[in-house]
């Protein structure tokens, strides 16, 4: 099937997994910009943990930081392989899709408990909102008619 034979739906999802992924890079950017400019996480830290010693607050940072980098280069590489399998039909993105986003989804909530700069929050929970719209697209009666028709084709 050719890209302009895919539901629009389809087509849809897929550039809204790229643009997450896509968010999901900006993200990693958004904290390096942070930590340069405002030095906001090892701030945070000092505030939240004020009986604590430098070199706790600097490990503190420093696992704190490969914790959303690693968040945002699952996120980009997931979002990116999800809009690859979309537009191949494969069933199971939409139930992997899901599941990522839910886990990410309480990820992300659960980084607003923590004493991170509010723009690394947020820039951590915009590809979670933009996944969601693309994850809905997938299961739209659109999009399970396409996937139920490639199913019945490869079997």
């Amino acid at each position: 099937m050719s890209r302009q034979q895919l539901p629009a739906s389809v087509r849809r999802a897929s550039r809204t997994l790229h643009a997450a992924a896509l968010l999901a890079v900006a993200g990693a950017a958004a904290v390096v910009v942070d930590e340069s400019v405002g030095r906001g996480l090892a701030q945070r830290l000092r505030e939240a943990y004020p009986h604590r010693s430098a070199d706790q607050i600097d490990m503190a940072q420093s696992s704190i930081l490969t914790y959303l980098f690693t968040l945002a280069v699952l996120g980009a590489v997931l979002f990116a392989a999800m809009a690859w399998a979309n537009l191949r039909g494969r069933r199971w993105v939409r139930g992997v899709g899901t599941t990522a986003l839910v886990l990410g989804s309480v990820l992300a909530v659960y980084n607003f408990s923590q004493p991170h700069p509010l723009v690394m929050t947020v820039a951590g929970a915009v590809p979670c909102a933009v996944g969601l719209a693309a994850i809905a697209l997938m299961w739209t009666r659109e999009s399970s008619t396409y996937f139920a028709s490639r199913q019945s084709a490869s079997a």
